[in-house]
């Protein structure tokens, strides 16, 4: 279980290092002279786990075993307008 959570605190170190925090700008979009940005939420989600053992009780009594497994969403929220000079902000549903 040890490799497990050695591995997780990895995936959780490089995660924080990188530009994926609670919400992502996209580069500008260029239409005519507007230049609109794309602002979403952004959600990852983790897991893993692992064990080893043996049940003396059963007559093929062995294991290991472990897996993994993630999550990644991106929601665009609102765009962000900039026309002529002036900028607004536009949401995006709800």
């Amino acid at each position: 279980m040890e490799h497990v959570t050695r591995f997780m605190a990895v995936v959780r170190s490089v995660l924080s290092r990188s530009a994926l925090k609670d919400s992502v700008v996209s580069r500008p979009l260029e239409a005519g002279d507007r230049r609109i940005l794309v602002l979403s939420d952004v959600r990852v989600v983790l897991g893993a786990g692992g064990g080893t053992g043996s049940d003396s009780r059963k007559r093929m009594a062995s294991g290991t075993g472990g897996g993994s497994g993630g999550a990644a969403k991106a929601r665009p929220v609102a765009v962000l307008v900039v026309d002529r000079g002036e900028v607004r902000i536009e949401s995006l549903g709800n």
